[in-house]
């Protein structure tokens, strides 16, 4: 991923990535997918807030269908797949990462999580079981219910990051022996058995596709989220002045 500054996703960047996963998967004898980001300090910061600011219903059932599409897409690779993350993966950020089998991180100052509710957004449901899934129920309703996020070491206790390195080279390295050992074995045998595994929690994804759509408009168009996305960009305004001013 490369969408300066923080690869925010809005429309334009979730097709580039969308198209790019279609062309590794169109490859003959791809054993596994790798996503990781070009951008220093960030695996991906998540939706850009501001495409949310006061969008129409259409332009909203548009981007959010790209961003769940993405998200399975990744997720219903026959492949292996690792997350490479160096750097903040925050909302739609962790989601991606969430979409992949694995989650490799850099152990830095640099934080991932689902931080929906802090910045006062729900998380749907399919992406509650899936963090679910990958953590523990108790876990996963201390930790979405206020939108925690953490540095790596919390979230490979948490589950929610399979493996800690102290640098990028040594998460690469690893991920190099990782993606060696996952294409020693039969790659029917191996595709059959993912698309099995990830079966049951793809039909749930699908048959409330549209369901989830409404529900999630519903709740972005409403007057507790809009202030709460106009108070979070006024912080992030605030931020950037003064760093700015210490220049």
């Amino acid at each position: 991923m490369n969408y300066p500054k923080a690869n925010t996703f809005d429309y334009a960047s979730l097709g580039a990535l969308n198209e790019a996963i279609a062309k590794v998967e169109a490859k003959q004898g791809v054993r596994g997918l790798v996503l990781t980001s070009a951008i220093d300090g960030f695996f991906s910061g998540g939706f850009s807030l501001p495409v949310f600011q006061k969008i129409s219903h259409e332009d909203f059932i548009r981007l959010w269908s790209l961003g769940k599409r993405v998200f399975r897409h990744i997720y219903s690779l026959p492949v292996p797949s690792v997350a490479a993350i160096d750097g903040h993966a925050l909302g739609l950020g962790c989601v991606m990462a969430m979409a992949c089998q694995k989650r490799y991180m850099v152990d830095s100052a640099k934080l991932i999580g689902l931080n929906e509710v802090a910045i006062g957004m729900p998380v749907p449901e399919w992406l509650a079981v899936r963090f679910r899934d990958l953590t523990s129920p108790r876990i996963a309703e201390d930790l979405l219910g206020v939108g925690t996020s953490m540095a790596a070491p919390h979230a490979h206790e948490a589950g929610l990051v399979d493996s800690v390195f102290a640098s990028r080279s040594e998460m690469e390295a690893a991920i190099w022996d990782h993606m060696q050992a996952q294409a020693s074995v039969s790659a029917f045998a191996q595709s059959e058995t993912l698309k099995a595994m990830r079966r049951e929690f793809l039909h749930r994804f699908d048959e409330s596709f549209d369901r989830d759509n409404e529900q999630f408009w519903n709740a972005i168009n409403s007057h507790h989220t809009q202030h709460a996305i106009d108070r979070a960009m006024a912080n992030l305004a605030a931020k950037a002045r003064k760093k700015k001013a210490h220049e």
